[in-house]
C-alpha cells in the first residue's frame, strides 16, 4: 500500500524563505561532514593516507596483538610526529618543534657552537629525544610517587644520557638519574598549567595530573581506545550526528519522490551509523567487525549525500533546479580542484619522514 503525501507538505509547496533556510542546512551539513572527515584524517589516518585504513581501524579499536596497555602520556610520546599536535594525535614534538622557546634555544646553540640552523636543530632534536626517553622510561617503570617527590629516577642502560643535559641529570655512584619533575615542569607544564595554553587539562601536581595520565587506561589493552574515550566518543556522535542525519532524513521525507525510495534512504544513515558504532565495541572482540565499520562508513556517506542533493533538486521547479544542478557542479569541480592540487600534494609530503625527499 502507498501513503501519498499531502500536497501542503511537499517540499516545493513551502514558501521560498522556508525551502532556503533548509536548502543551507542541507549544504552546512555537507559541508561539516567534509570537516569531520578532515579531522578524521588527523586523528586517526596514517601519514599519507586520506581516512583510515581497515588496518588503522583493527588498530584503534582493537589494539594490537601481543602489544601491551599503555598510559595517555605514553601514547601520546610515542605517536608519529606526523600527527596531529593535540590530546588525541601526538605530544612527541612537545620536545622539539612544538617547545616554548624553540627557535630561541635553536638560535642559543648557532651562537654557542658556532655552527648553522641545521645542524643546531638536529643536536637539540637529539638532546630534546634522550629527555623523551628518559620521561617514558619513568613511566614505564611504573612512575613511582616516590620517585616524582625525589625529583630522581634512574634511568636504565639503554637511554643514552651523554646526550641528556647537565641541568636534568644526578649522579648516583655509577648510575645517572634524571630530574624527573623538572623535565615536566619544561616539556610539559609550560603550557599544561592553570594560566597556559592548555590549561584543562593541567600536569602539575601529581596525584590530581600526572598519576591518571602515567596509569594505562581502562579497557586500552593491546593500545587499543580506551573505554572511557570509547564511550565518550559513542556519546557524541549518537547524539550529534543523529539529530543531523535525522533532519536530512526528515526533510527527504516530505519530498515527491515514490515512497518506496524514501522508506529505504530516510532513515539509512542514521540505521548504519548505530550498525557502525556498535561494531566499534564489537571490534574490541573481533578485529572483523573493524573491517566493517568500513562499509557502514561508506555507507553513511553515500546516503548523507544522496539525501542532501535529492532534497535540493526536490524544493524547486525547473529554472531552481537548474541553480542547483549548477552550484553542485561548481562544487564537484572546486572540490576536485582542491582535491588534486591541495590535498594530493599534502598527502604526499607527509607521506615522507620530516619532508626528505626520497
Amino acid at each position: 500500500m502507498s501513503v501519498e503525501t499531502p500536497d501542503r507538505l511537499l517540499l516545493r509547496r513551502l514558501p521560498l524563505p522556508a525551502r532556503l533556510v533548509l536548502s543551507a542546512f542541507l549544504i552546512s551539513v555537507g559541508i561539516g561532514y567534509v570537516s569531520a572527515l578532515v579531522q578524521l584524517h588527523f586523528q586517526h589516518a596514517k601519514p599519507g593516507n586520506a581516512v583510515p585504513t581497515p588496518e588503522d581501524a583493527a588498530r584503534i579499536y582493537h589494539g594490537v596483538e601481543g602489544a601491551r596497555p599503555i598510559s595517555q602520556i605514553e601514547r601520546l610520546l610515542e605517536a608519529d610526529p606526523s600527527l596531529e599536535f593535540s590530546g588525541t594525535g601526538q605530544m612527541r614534538t612537545a620536545f622539539s618543534s612544538k617547545s616554548k622557546g624553540w627557535e630561541a634555544a635553536v638560535a642559543n646553540r648557532m651562537q654557542k657552537d658556532e655552527i648553522d640552523e641545521k645542524k643546531a636543530e638536529e643536536l637539540l632534536t637529539t638532546e630534546r629525544d634522550v629527555q623523551r626517553q628518559s620521561m617514558l622510561a619513568w613511566i614505564r617503570a611504573g612512575a613511582k610517587k616516590s620517585e616524582w617527590e625525589k625529583n630522581a629516577f634512574v634511568l636504565p642502560p639503554e637511554i643514552d644520557t651523554k646526550h641528556l643535559p647537565a641541568q636534568y641529570m644526578i649522579k648516583e655512584g655509577n648510575k645517572t638519574a634524571v630530574k624527573i619533575q623538572l623535565l615536566f615542569e619544561n616539556r610539559c607544564s609550560t603550557c599544561h598549567n592553570p594560566k597556559g595554553e592548555a590549561s584543562e587539562f593541567p600536569l602539575v601536581n601529581f596525584e590530581k595530573d600526572i598519576r591518571p595520565r602515567v596509569t594505562p587506561e581502562a579497557g586500552a589493552g593491546n593500545g587499543a581506545m580506551s573505554l572511557t574515550k570509547l564511550a565518550q566518543t559513542t556519546h557524541v556522535h549518537l547524539l550529534g550526528f543523529s539529530m543531523l542525519y535525522g533532519m536530512t532524513g526528515l526533510i527527504l521525507a516530505f519530498s515527491s519522490y515514490p515512497c518506496w525510495l524514501k522508506v529505504i534512504l530516510c532513515p539509512l544513515p542514521l540505521v548504519a551509523q548505530v550498525i557502525d558504532i556498535s561494531c566499534w565495541w564489537l571490534a574490541r572482540i573481533d578485529p572483523m567487525f573493524a573491517h566493517v565499520i568500513m562499509i557502514t562508513g561508506g555507507i553513511v556517506a553515500l546516503s548523507l549525500v544522496s539525501q542532501i542533493i535529492l532534497s535540493l533538486l526536490d524544493m524547486y521547479q525547473a529554472m531552481g533546479k537548474v541553480v542547483v544542478l549548477l552550484m553542485l557542479g561548481i562544487g564537484g569541480a572546486g572540490m576536485t580542484y582542491g582535491y588534486f592540487k591541495v590535498v594530493v600534494p599534502y598527502l604526499e609530503k607527509e607521506a615522507v619522514p620530516n619532508g626528505v625527499q626520497k
